[in-house]
């Protein structure tokens, strides 16, 4: 979907066009680490804003490395990074040029729990203030129930979709409710 490779059938369409390769209206968020090492913070979030004038990159620089919750960081390297910390910056890279869809591969499958936990409510918060069509793709289904609206429940392979779940209750939502656990079990046993 993400126009790395082409559907052995039928198509992937966005708003009626077909997907024929990566497009900078789509930016993917990789399930590991990303970023680029040779780069501060700053430098890699701006990476995709090239063609923008430097006061505009500042300007947008600013804005994504407050909202992930980075300042004080933007000239630190990866190394001098926590593991959910370079998220944050993967997130904020890919939010930067403004991209209509924003594919995440597992990104959070490498990081401890609480830290897991927290980019969640996190990507939670940052979502409702972008309102970003995102694609996420895990294989946690607590963590499936949690963030999105759709859940569609793949197959094994060669993978096929054996249901999609819409996901209607309410944000912040409430993990120990019955609505909640209902949806979750359901799924489960899918």
């Amino acid at each position: 979907i993400a126009g790395f490779a082409y559907p052995t059938s039928g198509d992937v369409l966005i708003e009626g066009e077909p997907v024929h390769g990566p497009d900078p209206r789509r930016v993917f968020v990789f399930q590991e680490n990303g970023v680029f090492p040779w780069m501060t913070v700053r430098e890699n979030i701006a990476f995709g804003l090239q063609h923008r004038a430097a006061a505009e990159q500042e300007a947008i620089v600013a804005h994504y490395v407050d909202m992930v919750g980075l300042r004080g960081f933007e000239r630190a390297y990866p190394r001098e990074l926590s593991g959910g910390m370079k998220q944050r910056v993967e997130i904020a890279r890919a939010l930067a040029p403004n991209p209509d869809v924003i594919y995440m591969d597992e990104p959070f499958g490498a990081l401890d729990f609480l830290t897991r936990l927290k980019m969640r409510s996190d990507l939670i918060d940052i979502w409702q203030k972008e309102r970003k069509t995102i694609i996420f793709v895990t294989h946690d289904i607590e963590e499936a129930v949690q963030l999105a609206d759709r859940v569609i429940v793949m197959g094994k392979r060669p993978s096929t979709v054996k249901e999609v779940v819409p996901i209607e209750l309410p944000r912040p939502r409430d993990i120990d409710s019955d609505a909640y656990l209902k949806t979750r079990d359901h799924i489960f046993a899918t």
